[in-house]
């Protein structure tokens, strides 16, 4: 794994030069001795624009810190911040994802966080232990999450209603199948059915494992019940066919089938609500993914929608930190975000803005606060090769749907190209 960064790193940095020697002449402190701290964060318009709104307000209250704020979208962010990262030229503070805290990690790359929860410089009295352990690894805090996320399936309640059937909170696959065979009898509407890698680790879960160990392993459990299921959906009347759905494509929050009603249901982050809610122009209602009928654990998780760390060769760590620790604990700073990255991982935060927010956001703070209680420890960080593993698996969905494998072929296969992936 480290190799594979460091190629990557080694290649990306001839193309990010002009960047690497910015940060450079940042990272001095001003010559009226004012502290500059560099952060780098991804995002759309509107998160560039109320991230920068927070930081003007916390150099106003704090004159003594110039900070300096640079933003991409999401591949171009990850070139750029390789490329500072081989040049040993990372900002001062980077915004992390899961599927990439353990590369950076095993690098050195991170500065571990703990001794300013130790001391107090980044206060975690109100921060759940869990969202705590989510940016952990072996007992150290690299990555401080900036809001929770959870998976969704979101309905639309006029449909429904007029199916005549009820959505419990948490439906079994099962119940989803039967469920969605009434509404195609009732309205004419079709069924969704997820047959990417998030389901695939919602199966998983159902009995207590995680799907990557599963694959690491060559063990096919997972697999064989997961692709059982998306055969299942296919085959039925009620299913949206292979051909809809390759045109609609529910990767693409505008393109997704719910949004003209072609299906009464979709699959998602909640994180990616009101954006689905806003393509479908009608009211939809958040619930829980499915489990299944003979479940032993509770799939349902919470997610970091994304963090903050601290760059490990950051000459100004303590400065950083107390950016990081105003930017999750004040509600004066999070009343100008408004849970842009997520729900607010200071519960007392949370409850201070939820007021203020519009009713799709409330609902998902609702949603939130209902997986929070029932939740159950998220899968470890996504190992390298998680975005090749997953792209497989789009297209074993589409061939299983099609009827150009069988179950027992896309299973063989599947766990056959993910194992040798994970093994390199």
């Amino acid at each position: 794994m480290k190799k594979i960064l460091s190629v990557l790193l080694i290649a990306l940095l001839a193309t990010s030069m002009v960047f690497a020697g910015g940060n450079k002449e940042k990272a001095a402190a001003a010559d009226d001795g004012k502290v500059t701290l560099n952060i780098y964060w991804w995002g759309n318009q509107i998160r560039n624009d109320v991230t920068q709104k927070a930081i003007d307000l916390y150099m106003s209250e704090h004159p003594d810190i110039v900070i300096k704020a640079e933003f991409a979208d999401w591949s171009g962010y990850w070139d750029r911040l390789s490329a500072t990262a081989a040049g040993g030229n990372m900002p001062d503070i980077v915004q992390m994802d899961y599927s990439y805290l353990n590369q950076y990690q095993q690098n050195g790359l991170l500065a571990d966080l703990n001794p300013f929860f130790e001391d107090g410089t980044i206060d975690t009295t109100n921060i759940p232990e869990s969202i705590i352990a989510s940016g952990s690894i072996d007992g150290h805090c690299y990555a401080l999450s900036l809001g929770s996320n959870a998976p969704m399936m979101v309905y639309d309640p006029a449909v429904v209603e007029e199916a005549g059937v009820t959505i419990p909170d948490q439906l079994t696959i099962e119940e989803l199948y039967e469920i969605g065979n009434t509404i195609y009898e009732k309205t004419g509407v079709s069924t969704y059915y997820d047959g990417g890698i998030n389901m695939m680790q919602i199966v998983a879960r159902t009995y207590g494992s995680h799907l990557f160990d599963e694959l690491a392993a060559g063990d096919d459990t997972a697999m064989l019940k997961h692709w059982n299921y998306v055969k299942w959906f296919a085959d039925a009347p009620s299913a949206i066919s292979p051909d809809l759905l390759s045109e609609k494509n529910p990767d693409i929050v505008e393109t997704k089938p719910i949004a003209d009603g072609t299906t009464w249901n979709d699959f998602s982050f909640s994180n990616q609500f009101i954006a689905i809610v806003n393509a479908a122009g009608r009211p939809l209602v958040i619930t829980m993914y499915p489990t299944t009928e003979d479940a032993t654990n509770q799939p349902m998780y919470l997610k970091p929608s994304q963090f903050f760390s601290i760059a490990e060769t950051s000459k100004h760590k303590k400065e950083a930190a107390e950016f990081i620790d105003w930017f999750t604990n004040s509600v004066e700073a999070n009343e100008i975000l408004m849970g842009e990255r997520g729900i607010p991982v200071n519960t007392e935060v949370a409850a201070a803005i939820k007021p203020l927010v519009d009713e799709n956001t409330q609902a998902i703070f609702d949603y939130i606060d209902a997986v929070g209680a029932i939740a159950t420890p998220i899968d470890a960080p996504d190992p390298a090769g998680k975005g090749e593993i997953e792209a497989i698996g789009k297209t074993t969905a589409e061939e299983l749907r099609y009827g150009y494998l069988t179950v027992e072929e896309a299973t063989e296969d599947y766990v056959s190209r993910s194992n040798s992936i994970l093994s390199v």
